[in-house]
């Protein structure tokens, strides 16, 4: 016998209800082990319980901010490794700038990519 797939894990902070269910469905159609949550809290939560493959984020959030986030998470010696894909309609380059800043892997604003280009960036950095 082979040796056990590799799981391909994504914790998914975002709150806009018609991507979560656009983007949810295409991810687990494609294998991905998928965990979405609405807001950066309900994160932090959930990276006590597993560390994902990969965290893709939204900026606009309720309560802390993606940005938030990110100073969070960067902030932990356990997590602050774990690659980070921006997916968010923020498309200023003081914004992009901010997130590089934090060392995220891609800035993806929503309405320049095609679903199939955001699970291509994804399987670059969860495989």
């Amino acid at each position: 016998m082979g040796a056990e797939p590799k799981k391909r894990i994504i914790l998914w902070i975002e709150d806009d209800l018609i991507i979560k269910s656009i983007l949810g469905n295409k991810l687990i159609s494609a294998g991905y082990d998928l965990t979405h949550v609405n807001s950066s809290e309900e994160a932090m939560y959930h990276l006590k319980q597993a560390v994902p493959s990969l965290i893709v984020l939204d900026i606009l959030l309720p309560g802390i901010n993606g940005f938030g986030f990110l100073k969070q998470l960067r902030a932990d010696k356990a997590l602050a490794q774990i690659p980070v894909i921006i997916l968010t309609n923020m498309s200023t380059e003081s914004d992009k700038k901010i997130a590089m800043s934090y060392g995220v892997k891609r800035y993806l604003v929503k309405t320049a990519v095609t679903l199939d280009e955001i699970l291509k960036e994804i399987g670059v950095y969860c495989n």
